[in-house]
């Protein structure tokens, strides 16, 4: 019987053990977890939802295989429902049993614009084939946009995999417990051998062997119970975002800004180098556009004319976005470059569109620019007939090209800040009107407010506000009755006008883009400006 029962313990032994072992060999888990989507053939896109890349610990990474050149794109869910439309995509919205991940088709236009590059996106990766993305920030509202160059079925497989930290608490136990059983079966059969002992030495040898089988039979029972509990299936994690924020978020993000400076700027230069009105409105709009176009028509005809200032790039200042989930949207940063300090506003006109160039103004030196919202919030647009201010936004172009027009003197200044631009403008009217009068000429000036305006509120209760002014200067030669005086023109006015004489009235037509600081109580104050000049004509 003691044999048996020793041989026993020797199987035991061996089979507690090798069920340890498996755990750690062949019943091991993999490495990763991975589960992975085909796509319709019919589909141009994807979108992941957010939260799908950190169901469980990352670093996650997005695997996409395809035909072409193919990207993920990053940005929130809001934007990547924005910019995909009315196009037709699957969408990545959970995982299902067996290694699959779950889809939803929704349907629309079959070609989307290739998704390369675009503004929109905090981030990308591409790739020939085959692309993937390496995740290990949280979910937040975190979407992704994949699409090859905008042609359905270029996107064939999106795979999703994450490390596998699951552990086998049992195995370690399993093998101890399996080793000490076999140990002691070789014990008892030692022990069985041993037949020269008293008779008292084997009755507390059986009894002590009654013992040990009563604890290892408890052992091993234990054994399919940790099986079968083994065998329980897992509940699949769900996705879980970050809750719809309650205020719209901020629409540029400080890399995207980097981006979108530097695209900008290098579009701007070019066209510049070639006064191409065409390969600037790739990239400049409103006021800046209108700018840079008068210009480049002034410089056909005036060869040393100088053009408006390079985009300062070197630097961004300040990423003074705007908070807004809406479109057109528009965004605003300073930036410096060789001392040049600048106020850029751009505007995108949808999700699909590159962000233009508004306006540009230069800041003037010295100026203390107030705190700005956090580029993570972003700041408030506001309205023009906003009432929250000392003037509201666009009584403020209109007040000051009114104090333009009146004078240093006028009550309208009086509202103002004390600036260079003004009292160069003041200046030069006095200039010209003793220079017209010692020739019996007439000059008369006029500046009108247009209705072009962005203005976004400051971290403490103030606004900035760009908007634009159209200035005209008219010299009239002296009329007596039936003779008329001669004008003597210098350039650029003889150079636009043809003919360094005329008798006919002069217009030399400018454009003043304007950057204010509007407090709520107080005087407003002119923190910036870009004049320039839009042609001249005779008559």
């Amino acid at each position: 019987m003691r044999y048996t029962f020793a041989v026993i313990l020797m199987v035991v032994g061996v089979v507690v053990g090798g069920l340890g072992l498996l755990q750690k060999t062949l019943w091991a888990p993999e490495d990763t977890i991975t589960a992975t989507a085909e796509i319709d053939a019919d589909k141009p896109a994807v979108i992941i939802d957010p939260g799908m890349l950190n169901l469980y610990e990352t670093p996650a990474t997005l695997t996409v295989k395809g035909s072409g050149d193919l990207t993920i794109a990053q940005a929130p869910i809001d934007n990547v429902e924005a910019w995909a439309g009315d196009s037709a995509y699957d969408r990545v919205t959970g995982l299902a049993e067996e290694g699959e991940l779950t889809t939803k088709a929704t349907d629309g236009e079959e070609q989307v614009p290739d998704p390369a590059g675009a503004d929109l996106w905090q981030s990308q990766v591409t790739g020939t084939d085959s692309v993937e993305l390496e995740w290990n920030d949280e979910a937040n509202r975190t979407g992704f946009l994949i699409a090859g160059e905008g042609d359905p079925g270029q996107v064939k497989s999106v795979a999703l995999s994450w490390p596998n930290h699951a552990e086998t608490p049992w195995a370690i136990p399993l093998m101890i417990i399996g080793g000490v059983a076999f140990i002691a079966g070789l014990v008892l059969l030692f022990i069985g051998a041993n037949r020269a002992k008293k008779e008292a030495n084997r009755r507390r040898a059986r009894q002590e062997r009654r013992r040990k089988l009563a604890e290892f039979g408890t052992a091993f029972a234990i054994v399919p119970v940790l099986a079968l509990s083994a065998c329980g299936s897992e509940e699949l994690p769900k996705p879980e975002p970050s809750e719809e924020p309650s205020s719209a978020p901020a629409g540029v993000t400080d890399d995207q800004a980097q981006r979108i400076l530097e695209s900008v700027a290098d579009q701007v230069k070019a066209a510049d180098k070639d006064t191409d009105e065409k390969a600037l409105a790739k990239r400049v709009t409103g006021p800046a556009l209108q700018q840079r176009e008068d210009v480049y028509k002034v410089k056909d005809k005036v060869e040393d004319q100088k053009l408006p200032p390079a985009v300062a790039s070197e630097d961004i200042v300040a990423n003074y976005t705007a908070a807004t989930d809406a479109w057109p949207r528009m965004t605003s940063m300073i930036t410096s470059a060789g001392g040049d300090s600048q106020l850029l506003v751009l505007t995108q006109e949808d999700p699909r569109s590159d962000y233009r160039l508004w306006s540009q103004t230069q800041l003037v030196s010295g100026t203390k620019l107030p705190e700005l919202p956090d580029s993570r919030q972003g700041a408030k647009m506001l309205e023009p007939g906003s009432k929250d201010f000392v003037e509201t936004p666009e009584k403020v172009v209109a007040t000051y090209a009114k104090a333009l027009g009146e004078g240093e003197g006028s009550k309208e200044a009086k509202k103002f800040d004390s600036d260079d631009f003004s009292k160069s403008i003041w200046k030069n009217q006095k200039e010209q009107k003793d220079s017209a009068e010692s020739g019996n000429a007439e000059v008369d000036y006029k500046y009108t407010p247009g209705k072009e305006l962005v203005a976004q509120g400051t971290a403490d209760d103030a606004a900035i506000v760009t908007g634009v002014i159209k200035a005209e200067s008219t010299i009239s030669p002296e009329t007596d009755e039936d003779r008329t005086g001669t004008l003597t023109l210098s350039s650029p006015q003889k150079d636009l006008i043809g003919s360094a004489t005329t008798q006919q009235p002069v217009t030399t037509k400018t454009t003043q883009v304007l950057t204010f600081l509007v407090p709520e109580d107080g005087k407003v104050k002119l923190i910036g400006g870009l004049e320039t000049l839009s042609g001249a004509q005779a008559g």
